[in-house]
């Protein structure tokens, strides 16, 4: 009788192992910033002087003239980066942004109901003033001579940066956290270098771990400076019920130096979480910001700034943007040139102006 030949086990086709993916070598290139604070002081000085001869008019060549040094001294890779707008789109823009801002305020002093309607106005506006002044700083940003864009919708910016804003005081703003994961996605997935888009690789529940430190940070210290009001009150009586101004600058300042101090960690480990989530055609950022380096840094820059009466500002700029480039790298895993340009239609600088006029936020 014949053997019938056994049938191998499905199983087996499992043990046929495959040779392993390997990892992309890649290679680091640390950002760097090469201005220097005497330099950049004689560009900041004829700004401020002409800005002020000419009421305000000449800050727009300043605006680009300040841009374009920053832009020129910080390099990666052996490229710095452009900035290449141009001041009369500016001063347009400026000059619309100013007469909402003072159209605002002198309303206030003739009718609070047109006041509020003005707010309402420009609040409602805000998505459309965000996506304009991303697509204008995107347009005229460039590296090895290739253009940024962004092509976000202005539906979606609506969503974002209006809509959901109505829900979270209803979730006790634990929503807050999440959605500005959204925001930052909505920023880098429409953000283009050239025609290669960008891509992040953060999920909206990453920031979530560093908005509750933050608010575990924020609950501490109010729970001391109340231990600590409450000791006042009691060894105090009377004086602190009528205290002095001195006390009151102190207790003001303590608390806005515990402030500080959190925002400083949330915006460091916010930072590090957005750039290393980027991802520009298989290469990537690494971002390691340290909080107490920029609690350091802004703590001696407002007393440099301070006791200089101003004097110092251009100092304190150049620090800060040489420590923001030394701690952020370029992971590359290939050929730099192979980026290839896009065609990008002129902006206009009136989003971007406005914005910059009525704070709107797009950061943490």
């Amino acid at each position: 009788m014949n053997a019938v030949p056994e049938t191998q086990p499905a199983g087996d086709a499992a043990e046929i192992r495959l040779p392993p993916v390997q990892a992309r070598p890649t290679t680091d290139f640390p950002f760097e910033f090469t201005g220097n604070a005497t330099e950049y002081f004689r560009i900041w000085i004829v700004n401020l002087a002409l800005s002020i001869v000419t009421l305000g008019i000449y800050s727009a060549w300043a605006k680009v003239r300040t841009q374009r040094y920053f832009y020129a001294n910080t390099r990666v890779a052996g490229a710095p980066f452009e900035y290449l707008a141009r001041p009369i789109p500016i001063l347009k823009g400026r000059l619309i942004a100013f007469v909402l801002f003072g159209g605002y305020v002198l309303s206030g002093h003739f009718s609070f109901k047109v006041q509020i309607a003005l707010a309402l106005l420009i609040a409602i506006a805000s998505p459309w003033l965000i996506v304009r002044g991303l697509k204008f700083r995107a347009r005229y940003s460039a590296w090895r001579s290739i253009n940024f864009s962004f092509v976000g919708d202005y539906g979606t910016a609506y969503v974002n940066y209006l809509l959901l804003y109505l829900i979270v005081p209803f979730t006790l703003s634990i929503y807050y956290p999440f959605l500005k994961g959204r925001q930052k996605r909505y920023v880098v997935d429409n953000t283009r270098y050239g025609t290669q888009p960008l891509h992040f690789s953060a999920l909206n529940g990453d920031f979530f771990p560093p908005y509750l430190a933050a608010f575990g940070m924020f609950f501490l210290w109010y729970l001391g400076m109340s231990f600590l009001t409450g000791v006042l009150i009691v060894n105090l009586g009377h004086s602190y019920r009528h205290p002095q101004p001195g006390l009151l600058y102190t207790m003001v300042g303590v608390i806005y130096v515990g402030v500080f101090m959190i925002a400083m960690f949330l915006s460091a480990r916010v930072n590090n979480l957005v750039y290393n989530s980027i991802d520009i055609g298989g290469n990537r950022l690494h971002s390691t910001l340290r909080a107490r380096d920029l609690i350091g840094l802004y703590l001696v820059n407002t007393v440099a700034i301070l006791c200089s009466a101003g004097m110092l500002i251009p100092w304190a700029m150049i620090r800060l943007a040489r420590y923001r480039a030394s701690r952020l790298t370029l992971l590359s895993v290939g050929n730099l040139d192979t980026f290839a340009a896009a065609h990008a239609p002129d902006e206009s600088a009136a989003g971007s102006e406005v914005d910059s006029v009525f704070d709107i936020d797009i950061g943490f």
